[in-house]
Parts: C-alpha cells; structure tokens; sequence
C-alpha cells in the first residue's frame, strides 16, 4: 500500500500556547484541511492519507489538549466552542482564501461555526460521521445539560487538571483498544501524537482530562439549523452505520434534522453510510476513500478552488 510521506512539522502560537500543525502531500497543490475529533489527533488522518492522491496540499491540525498541541489555560471549564479559536489561528497562519474542509466528528462543528464567521472561505466540506458530534449540539434538559458537565467538572475539579497517571508503551496500547475496539496497529496511530514519554517505557497521555465532557454550545435546534445553513459549500456527509446509539433516539433525531436542513440549503450535497463504527477513517479507509475522492474532484463552479 502506498504510504503518503510527511512534509514538514511546525508549530504556530497561540495566547494559550502553541498549536501543532503537519503537512502531506504536494505543498503547491490546492489546499485541504484536516481537523480531527474529540481525543484524538491529526494523526487518525493517515490510514485515509494513503488512499487519497498526493496532489493536494494537506495540512493536519492538532486541536489544543490533543496530541502535539498544548492544553487551553488550566481551570477553565471547556465547551466544544473553544476549540474553533485553534483552526481560524491555523487558517489565518497558512494563509489559505479558499480550502477544502475535511473533519471528523467534533471538527465537523468547528467546520460549521467557521463557515458561518467566515462565508466563502470553504470551498467544499467532506464530514466524515458528523452526527455522534451533531447530537451533542444541544441538550434540552437542562438539569441534565448543568449535571452531565458543569456540576460534575467543578464536583471533580482536581481529577480534571491534574494529569500524574502513567502508562508502559503496552498498557497505553491495551487502553486504547480496549475503549476504541481498535487493533494494534490503529492503536499506534491513535497514540503516535499522544503518548509523552516521562522515563524509561513511562508515558503520560497528552490528552487534556477536560476533553470528556466539553459543553455543548446548548443553543435551540432551530438556531442551529437557520445557522448553519447559511453559505453552506457544496458537502459530502459518510456516516458510519454503527456510531448512532439507539438509546438517544431524541438527540439523533436533533441531528438527522439538522443534516435534512443542510441538505435543502444546497444544490450540492451528497450523503451516504458506510459499514463500520465511529472512526471507519481510521479502521477502514478504503471504504470512504474512493466518494472522497470522487467528490474532490468534482467541478461545482464557485467551489472549484
């Protein structure tokens, strides 16, 4: 299998710290950017890399709290909004007035709320299982929406903002599998950018403890829906056919909704689902890449770069 090399590595600054940012591909192509889900890493990208042309110019950004990429300021209770700062400051670096989006998961999100802010700037979104993210968009108990995040981080605060676990190479990847149901081989793409090394076969994690429960924005279906809307580029969603859980079945329905209301926004919007879990980017990429590709090449005036 042909394996995409990576072009250079860099950081940029942010208030907060620095931002990791990776590049593969060809640098004089047309520009892609990737930005990864909750606790995970630019990294995840690569099986998926390798079956996509290197003509294009890919650039991965490691989102703060996740792999090379420092933490936001300790203390602060995180929503998933934050994490929107840290793809305009890489955008605003690259210096890109027009680029493909390709996300995963959370990064759909933060795809949509910069296009809002930015109108015009993404020429195409390739969303890859955005609707675990998009139902958690909005919970509307709001006794449930305080518990689930604020009471519980400021309930746990030392837990959250202290990282002093350590893990062997072995037992890192045992945990990984084991809560992902990946094999060892995606484990070690997962932990590539994550693990620390702290002493001999001693690692630490770089994943920010907050990153398990960000808040959600928690405005109304509607406002999301009129929002998002807006400017929307042509899109291609890939869901996986086994990441929805069926118990959620009023926070799925808020986000099939919201995908029905992108899709009447658009004269170019495609959709479909493969079989696989929630990182089937990850785990099977032949399986996505072959619609990814098709849709990056496909002409849509306005969006051709």
């Amino acid at each position: 299998m042909k394996v995409m090399k990576t072009t250079k590595e860099w950081f940029i600054e942010a208030p907060w710290g620095k931002i990791a940012l990776i590049s593969w591909g060809n640098p004089g192509g047309d520009p892609v950017l990737l930005v990864h889900g909750r606790q995970d890493s630019a990294a995840t990208f690569i099986p998926l890399l390798n079956n996509l042309p290197e003509t294009y110019s890919y650039v991965g950004v490691d989102l703060p709290g996740h792999g090379k990429s420092d933490p936001f300021p300790i203390g602060v209770m995180l929503t998933r909004f934050h994490f929107l700062a840290a793809v305009e400051y890489a955008v605003k670096h690259l210096k890109w007035d027009r680029f493909v989006y390709v996300a995963h998961s959370m990064g759909c999100e933060q795809g949509l709320f910069f296009n809002v802010i930015h109108p015009g700037k993404i020429a195409k979104f390739i969303f890859l299982d955005p609707l675990p993210s998009f139902q958690r968009l909005q919970i509307q108990d709001f006794k449930e929406y305080y518990g689930t995040f604020y009471h519980e981080y400021y309930s746990n605060y030392k837990k959250y903002n202290t990282n002093d676990r350590v893990y062997s190479k072995r037992k890192a990847l045992e945990s990984v599998m084991r809560a992902r149901g990946l094999n060892e081989e995606q484990a070690e793409i997962v932990l590539s950018r994550n693990l620390q090394s702290v002493g001999e076969d001693t690692y630490k994690l770089s994943w920010d403890k907050r990153l398990r429960l960000p808040a959600a924005q928690n405005y109304p279906p509607d406002y999301y829906y009129g929002l998002f809307s807006k400017n929307l580029p042509p899109t291609l969603i890939i869901s996986a056919s086994n990441s929805l859980d069926p118990r959620n079945k009023k926070r799925n329905d808020i986000a099939i909704e919201l995908v029905s209301q992108l899709q009447k926004s658009t004269d170019h919007f495609y959709e479909e689902t493969v079989t696989g879990g929630h990182d089937v980017h990850l785990t099977d990429p032949e399986l996505v890449a072959k619609s990814i590709l098709g849709f990056l090449n496909m002409s849509m005036g306005r969006a051709k770069l």
